[in-house]
């Protein structure tokens, strides 16, 4: 987005005009009251930088940021005759007391600075670090792309206030710390938020980010070992039936192989009552295993009743009928 680099730039010099502004001299306590015409909603631009992303925790359905939240908005009472931007204090002017609702840790980076333009333009800052929750859809994982949103509320009614952003109020570093993820600005929805334990509806954003995950890890430390694994099973199809031992003891190996690998696979993900695709592989995977260990005790059963013809044609039927089943299954879990 070519937005990035104008926003980060307004971002900092906001931060160097504070150090030079003034202190404004507001001592009105009608300052306190909104802005703005009776029945008309007070419009509130919300800007946000990210600076950085650390992590987005699967199992948490958290991600890790810092981040700039920009409110601006215009108060006519507040015009002054200084030639820079003066800084206010919260208890002498109006703000619409917005806040982040899908935050689960927050500290504040740097304290929340308000500064009054001589028009009248109020610009409140706050830089905010800490872990944000977001809904994961984890049906296509590792193939998934996730919503990472900042949900910000306003302590007042959508009568009151309206808060909104766009493409060109939003920007992000261009490198991030966050590995596995390629982060892109979706949209940004302003709507309302029913507060049912005290009967009101506030005003809401929603600033939301796709963030699609980048399979790479996962084909290689996972899906790639899997597919050898069950592959590693239909060795026994050309293993004689009178080796009995080393027939058993490869597909129990494949077996347990796969056991410990759904082990692993539960604890980078949350406890999901629906399957991944993931988990389709791994079910599916699991049963053509399962089958090679049955074709080869049936063999062997087969072959020590003395029908050593019979024996020797279910291996061979089991030697192309399990990779058809097998490609079958990489189709339907990763492809439909």
């Amino acid at each position: 987005m070519t937005m990035f680099p104008r926003i980060a730039a307004v971002v900092l010099c906001f931060m160097c005009a504070n150090a030079l502004a003034q202190d404004c001299t507001f001592d009105s306590p009608d300052l306190l009251l909104r802005p703005g015409e009776p029945g008309q909603p007070t419009e509130v631009l919300i800007r946000v930088y990210v600076v950085d992303i650390t992590k987005i925790l699967d199992v948490e359905q958290s991600f890790v940021t810092d981040v700039y939240f920009r409110a601006e908005w215009t108060d006519p009472r507040l015009v002054h005759d200084g030639p820079l931007p003066c800084q206010a204090r919260p208890d002498q002017v109006w703000t619409p007391q917005v806040q982040s609702l899908n935050r689960r840790t927050l500290d504040s980076a740097s304290p929340p600075q308000i500064r009054v333009a001589p028009d009248g333009s109020v610009f409140f800052v706050v830089r905010r670090f800490g872990e944000f929750s977001y809904e994961a859809d984890l049906g296509d994982f590792p193939f998934d792309e996730q919503t990472l949103s900042f949900v910000i509320v306003s302590a007042h009614e959508p009568q009151e206030v309206v808060l909104r952003s766009d493409e060109a109020a939003v920007g992000m570093a261009e490198r991030l710390s966050v590995v596995n993820w390629n982060l892109n600005f979706r949209e940004a929805r302003s709507g309302a938020l029913y507060v049912a334990p005290r009967d009101r509806t506030v005003a809401r954003l929603d600033i939301e980010f796709s963030a699609k995950r980048l399979t790479g890890y996962y084909v290689w430390k996972l899906i790639v070992p899997l597919v050898l694994v069950v592959m590693m099973s239909w060795s026994v199809f050309w293993i004689a039936p009178v080796h009995v031992a080393p027939r058993l003891g490869l597909a129990a190996t494949s077996m347990l192989t796969l056991i410990a690998y759904r082990f692993a696979l539960a604890s980078i993900l949350p406890p999901i009552a629906y399957m991944t695709r993931m988990d389709l592989f791994l079910v599916f995977a699991s049963v053509l295993v399962f089958g090679a260990l049955a074709v080869a005790v049936a063999v062997t059963y087969v072959a020590d009743k003395g029908r050593d013809g019979l024996a020797l044609r279910i291996n061979e039927v089991a030697r192309w009928f399990s990779p058809l089943m097998f490609a079958a299954v990489i189709v339907f879990a990763f492809w439909f």
